[in-house]
């Protein structure tokens, strides 16, 4: 039997993986452990370690490491300790295999334990490009020390290879969020509205906007400055979702709170949780901000995103996916598209580029063929 230990930090991974888990779970050949850590243990992150005791999965063991602050010394500060906290689950718990999914920094210490105990590396949502963020330095770091790859799409693939990874190491699954997305039990229109106390009857938005943790062309309280005051010109009410736990985040939870308590038709939540979240996308207007999720997740419902900045510059779009660059009158042209007819009937048709709602059964199907031999380990820059 192989055991393989899943590793989560954030909100959105766990929902990526919770469908894999669960197909391990339900395999004779395969077992797993969970460890679940960082912003998970958060208060301001929502806690969401809740939605992950909520789930049928069992935790193996919890690590906390972050610090009360979101500079970049307390960052590296933190990756100290989850570095240390790390060691103690390695040399505890027995696995064969350590998964990790996206290109969190957090990833950094999990890889580097995983090399030093000797445990090869699977890497799920590689070779993906998000130019305005330090994401796409984590992501490439984790793909050269990867062993497995299941990337989302055939165009992520082909990055993977032009990084000199071999070919058989790289097997296109498409991404787990389909899965999951197909499997989540949501809630009705009139049950989630009820939840977050919205009127069903009045045009919804949802928005969240991270740091542009690479390089920003505007501060990041100018720009939610700017996107209220695009919003302010419609009568939308506007449910925000905390921005990750990224260098300077405070800034804009400050700005959005500050702005949120002028507003009647404003919610702030820390984290809606997969399940609300999933529940609410399907009847929002449009999505606006800079998340991974308005790129991803949100095209299958075949809503449009307003997508703002470079934080996700260079991933694979859909045609729902409406980029601008920030200014005030930009933004609005950017909305008055998404809520023409014409482009919502447009999106009807379109066809969705990250998979089929299979990706779990084929990566299982792959875990139970790898072999733990020395070719395994062996990296090279291919041919």
């Amino acid at each position: 039997m192989k055991t393989i230990a899943f590793f989560t930090t954030s909100r959105a991974e766990f929902g990526y993986l919770s469908p894999l888990i669960e197909a391990v779970e339900k395999e004779q050949k395969l077992d797993y452990h969970l460890f679940v850590g960082g912003a998970h243990l958060a208060p301001e992150m929502g806690s969401t370690i809740q939605e992950v005791f909520g789930s049928s999965l069992r935790i193996t063991h919890t690590f906390d490491f972050l610090l009360n602050s979101d500079s970049e010394s307390a960052l590296a500060k933190s990756m100290g300790i989850a570095m240390y906290e790390l060691a103690r689950i390695f040399e505890t718990h027995p696995f064969d295999f350590v998964c990790v999914i996206g290109d969190r920094y957090e990833l950094i210490a999990i890889v580097t334990c995983a090399i030093l105990f000797k445990k090869p590396i699977i890497h799920i949502h590689g070779g993906e490009r998000t130019e305005g963020v330090i994401d796409e330095q984590v992501r490439h770091m984790v793909t050269k020390a990867a062993h497995i790859h299941f990337p989302a799409c055939d165009e992520y693939a082909q990055n993977i290879r032009l990084l000199g990874e071999e070919e058989w190491r790289i097997i296109n699954t498409g991404s787990l969020t389909v899965d999951h997305m197909r499997k989540v039990k949501r809630l009705t229109k009139r049950q989630i509205f009820k939840v977050l106390e919205r009127d069903p009857e009045k045009p919804t938005v949802l928005m969240t906007v991270h740091p542009e943790s690479a390089s920003a062309e505007v501060s990041a309280d100018r720009q939610i400055t700017r996107i209220l005051e695009a919003l302010d010109r419609y009568d939308f009410q506007v449910v925000v979702t905390a921005p990750g736990m990224d260098a300077h985040r405070d800034v804009i939870v400050s700005c959005i709170k500050h702005a949120g308590a002028k507003r009647s038709d404003f919610l702030y939540i820390e984290s809606l949780g997969y399940r609300r979240y999933h529940s609410l996308l399907p009847h929002c207007a449009f999505v606006i901000g800079n998340s991974s999720s308005g790129i991803i997740e949100v095209p299958y419902y075949r809503i449009p995103t307003i997508n703002i900045g470079d934080r996700q510059k260079g991933r694979v779009r859909h045609e729902s996916v409406i980029d601008v660059k920030g200014s005030a009158d930009g933004i609005v042209e950017a909305i008055e598209l998404a809520i023409s007819p014409d482009f919502k009937e447009r999106l009807k048709d379109m066809v969705y580029k990250f998979g089929d709602g299979h990706a779990a059964p084929r990566i299982v199907e792959a875990l139970k063929r790898i072999e733990l031999s020395p070719d395994l380990f062996r990296k090279s820059l291919g041919s």
